[in-house]
């Protein structure tokens, strides 16, 4: 068989149609990108073998494996895992994806240590994640474990607990709200979970709420008796007392404050009487 006829794709001038003459009819045959097009010579009247022919479908595979990367990459820099998994999804033939990582790693649009660096200076400077949430990250991305190493070593433990305070400091306005002990274990919880150390977390705990005032616990625990004490309007007074002691006592407040509030409570319902 031969070429018929070759034409340009309207939606995509890099790449064209093949039509073959067969038994004396144009038939289309298939489609290739303008550099298959161009390394294989194709032309009107060329004999196609057979052998020929797979082998410029197995170029083909490969090229349009590497456009789809590319087009991927155009978006953001990415690890060598992200586009792999996506010339998957896209049911690319295995040579083919092996094909274009390789081809994309040796003109570095692909490199996991760069990636690794990238990725960790974006993070720490927009995020307030820590360099074990980071690490995790990288890791479920497959980047090699010299890299992640590598890329960490630029976030000092400075720049963590600097990070970690400011965290902190945004979240003591809860302090109205809650007891020191409850909002402590909750932020320490939280700190963990965005991936600071526990030496850091615990660094930042401290030298925030050394700041805490005795007063501030006192209107928190105030706030909380003002909430539960009606609460529990319905019950005889020494149960809801006690119940009002218990919910307090639970959210971490020191039994001698939550006596004193709830008095300051009890005194504020019988002064509205």
């Amino acid at each position: 068989m031969k070429i018929k006829r070759i034409s340009t794709q309207k939606k995509n001038t890099e790449r064209f149609n093949i039509y073959i003459e067969r038994e004396g009819k144009e038939e289309y045959a298939f489609a290739v990108d303008v550099d298959i097009l161009i390394k294989y010579n194709l032309q009107r009247d060329k004999e196609l073998e057979d052998d020929f022919v797979k082998e410029v479908l197995t170029a083909e595979e490969q090229q349009k494996a590497y456009r789809l990367s590319l087009n991927h990459l155009s978006y953001r820099m990415r690890a060598t895992s992200e586009v792999e998994a996506y010339l998957m999804e896209k049911e690319t033939p295995e040579h083919a994806v092996t094909h274009a990582i390789k081809r994309l790693t040796d003109q570095k649009y692909l490199n996991d240590q760069q990636f690794a660096l990238a990725y960790t200076a974006t993070k720490k400077a927009t995020t307030p994640q820590g360099p074990g949430k980071i690490r995790r990250d990288l890791e479920a991305l497959k980047v090699p474990k010299s890299y992640i190493d590598e890329a960490l070593a630029e976030f000092t433990e400075e720049e963590e607990l600097e990070k970690v305070l400011k965290f902190l400091r945004q979240k003591q306005k809860e302090l109205a709200r809650r007891s020191v002990r409850e909002l402590k274990q909750k932020l320490q919880q939280t700190l963990m979970q965005r991936g600071f150390s526990t030496e850091v977390a615990r660094q930042g705990l401290q030298l925030v709420f050394e700041e805490v005032e005795a007063e501030t616990e006192e209107s928190a625990a105030l706030y909380q008796a003002r909430k539960y004490y009606p609460k529990y309007r319905n019950l005889e007074p020494f149960a809801r007392v006690q119940k009002t002691q218990q919910a307090l006592v639970r959210k971490g407040f020191p039994y001698a404050l939550v006596a004193e509030v709830i008095e300051q409570v009890k005194q504020e319902e019988a002064d509205e009487i």
